[in-house]
């Protein structure tokens, strides 16, 4: 039975989002999972979800890596990628998101694989000239290297789409909530702790997706056959920042603040902190990525064709923000 399973390499594996994929890929039983990691990850997780999860070692930036995990694989799902707005070195943006991405697809070709599935962001569109946009929007300027570097990872797979029949997919996933994010870019564990001094674009509103939501939105993509040459917005649950951080504060029982700093009197500070970071190699408490992104304005996009090729339905908000409040007071 075993023999006809179809293989799924999946790149990003112990990371937030890609835990939860392989969870929720693990249950349907016509896969075998395969996930390439690097040597220093921690696979632990990931081994007591099934046992017959194999891994392969390599890295997305080293293409000559990749070979032995792709081969004789259906399918590939490329979650790794740096997920930040700060790095000491901007480069690695690039190395991992264009670069990294660029190679998985090169050896996807190389391997024949029939299904590739790109996990991108919808700050990839950059800030379109109207909103909300949809999947066959213009993309505009990118107010972050997180941005750009995603978004040309995601255009160098649709070059190879059209010139070399590649069979991409791509799922753009709004700002990811749930327990298990060890990343400082959605703030909850700083405004759980009372360490959160001031709200920045408090009337700026959002898009989030549950964790588990954005792990079922891949694995669709994956599954659906129709879905190749085709992107999607993924999640649709709205927020201010105001409202995120108030909700956050209701959940947890903390107070958070409620007075907003306009970001013109912030730019010196975020410059200074640059400054700063880039000597000690610590993430500054504003990085400039953070204010550009709060400056650009709202992000809202139309989730419509996710819902109807796709299936998709979500969790509330609430529910997202209350399981990653109860993870971090566990901790404590």
């Amino acid at each position: 039975m075993d023999s006809i399973k179809h293989v799924v390499t999946v790149t990003g594996a112990t990371g937030f989002v890609g835990r939860h994929f392989v969870e929720r890929l693990v249950s349907e039983k016509k896969y075998r999972i395969r996930c390439l990691v690097r040597h220093t990850s921690d696979v632990s997780s990931l081994r007591a979800l099934d046992s017959d999860i194999s891994f392969h070692y390599g890295d997305i930036t080293q293409k000559s890596t990749l070979a032995a995990a792709f081969n004789g694989a259906w399918g590939v799902v490329n979650i790794a990628g740096y997920r930040e707005f700060w790095s000491r070195d901007k480069r690695y943006f690039y190395a991992l998101n264009e670069r990294g991405a660029t190679n998985v697809f090169e050896a996807c070709l190389e391997a024949g694989v029939k299904k590739v599935v790109q996990v991108s962001t919808p700050l990839a569109y950059g800030v379109p000239d109207a909103i909300p946009f949809n999947e066959q929007t213009l993309s505009g300027r990118h107010p972050s290297d997180y941005a750009r570097s995603k978004y040309l990872g995601d255009q160098a797979g649709w070059a190879l789409h059209k010139s070399q029949s590649l069979p991409l997919t791509i799922v753009h996933l709004a700002a990811v909530i749930g327990a298990g994010d060890d990343k400082e870019t959605m703030e909850v564990k700083r405004a759980v702790d009372g360490k959160l001094p001031a709200l920045i674009g408090a009337d700026t509103t959002y898009t989030y997706v549950y964790v588990r939501d954005a792990a079922d939105a891949i694995a669709r993509a994956l599954m659906n056959k129709d879905s190749v040459g085709r992107s999607y917005l993924i999640g649709n649950q709205r927020a201010t920042t105001r409202d995120y951080f108030k909700t956050i504060g209701e959940i947890a029982d903390v107070s958070v603040p409620k007075w907003n700093i306009p970001e013109s009197f912030l730019w010196p500070l975020a410059f200074g902190m640059d400054i700063v970071a880039r000597k000690t190699g610590r993430r500054p408490m504003l990085p400039l990525d953070v204010l550009k992104t709060t400056a650009a304005g709202s992000l809202l996009f139309d989730p419509s064709r996710g819902v109807n090729e796709l299936g998709m339905s979500y969790t509330a908000l609430e529910t997202a923000l209350a399981e990653s409040v109860a993870e971090i007071r566990q901790a404590c």
